[in-house]
């Protein structure tokens, strides 16, 4: 609101005049994308600056160890004594099988059910500690790497199919020392970990575009389990008891049988806001934040998450948040800037 103050000549005198001129900000919210416009609006492989500079680094840092590394002793001795070396070392061994880690762990527990150990599976990070603390079964590992299917406890029990890839040779460092090959090693090593950080790095992305709206308006947002959908929503605004407007959000390169299940549970979500509306009288959205390569893979689970909410946005249409907040959640948790209108 600006107050303006000037004079003006009636009758050979001066009145002061008082305008009050609103210059409070009007929004524009177009409507809801089509599928097709939805489509169009994507980034199949998202390029991240920050992601990309840290991950080349990790690469850096990883092949020069590698480069570094140097052993004399027998092939298991050799081989124990690189997986001690290094926690990402192991990663690079099973690289070079072209064995995911997934399928490492499966094979290690059919090996510990042949030695009559029926505990739970051991997660990498247990792995990882017991390589870097027990020489022996540093040695395990390593027997079980170099001799595969000739292994008489995995030709027991684990299936050739998977055998076939636990074929590491004896003279495997020979293969590290070209620094090409380690480092097409080391980035097919790091899939998995440059996956899970590029799905940070987009929540990040969309918390940010979050601090900026909160630091305009007043308007808090969090994260946490929404009792209407008895379900945890990535974001809620403004509060998790009050919650106005829910984002769920999903950035994908790769496909995942988990995709229908994530589409068919936030359709769920979708339809219990739907009811409490109707119920109470309320205006509660859900907004679904879509994107990557491995969502366009999957078009009938794309077109469900796309019609089981009430807004839809990705990376390129992440400003419209700002206009679907200020038209759904209620003045009073506008606390700094008054909450502007809204058209569209």
């Amino acid at each position: 609101m600006l107050f303006v103050v000037f004079r003006c000549r009636m009758d050979y005198t001066y009145s002061i005049a008082l305008l009050f001129v609103d210059f409070n900000m009007t929004l524009y919210l177009p409507q809801k994308p089509s599928l097709e416009e939805f489509i169009q609006t994507f980034t199949p492989l998202a390029i991240i600056e920050q992601l990309e500079d840290e991950m080349q680094e990790r690469v850096n840092s990883i092949t020069s160890a590698l480069l570094g590394f140097s052993s004399h002793g027998t092939p298991v001795e050799n081989l124990a004594h690189f997986l001690k070396a290094d926690r990402d070392f192991l990663g690079v061994i099973l690289a070079l099988t072209n064995l995911s880690q997934e399928k490492f762990l499966r094979i290690l527990s059919a090996e510990r059910f042949g030695r009559q150990d029926f505990g739970n599976e051991w997660g990498i990070h247990q792995v990882h500690r017991k390589l870097a603390q027990q020489e022996n079964f540093a040695e395990r590992i390593a027997t079980m790497l170099l001799e595969g299917s000739d292994n008489p406890i995995l030709a027991e029990h684990v299936a050739h199919f998977y055998l076939a890839q636990l074929n590491l040779q004896d003279d495997w460092e020979i293969l590290l020392r070209s620094p090409q090959i380690v480092e097409r090693v080391v980035r097919r090593k790091l899939e998995g970990e440059y996956n899970d950080k590029k799905g940070e790095a987009v929540e990040n992305i969309i918390k940010e575009k979050l601090d900026d709206i909160e630091a305009k308006y007043g308007v808090t947002h969090e994260k946490g389990q929404v009792q209407l959908v008895s379900k945890e929503v990535d974001h809620v605004i403004p509060s998790r008891n009050e919650p106005y407007v829910m984002i769920m959000t999903s950035y994908m390169e790769t496909t995942s049988s988990m995709q229908t299940t994530r589409a068919n549970e936030q359709s769920s979500m979708y339809q219990s806001i739907i009811s409490d509306n109707i119920r109470y009288g309320t205006k509660r959205v859900l907004v679904n934040f879509v994107d990557g390569a491995g969502w366009l893979a999957r078009r009938s689970d794309l077109r469900k998450l796309h019609a089981g909410c009430d807004d839809v946005i990705n990376l390129k249409t992440l400003d419209r948040l700002e206009a679907i907040i200020c038209k759904y959640v209620p003045e009073k948790y506008f606390t700094i800037k008054p909450r502007p209108q809204v058209e569209g």
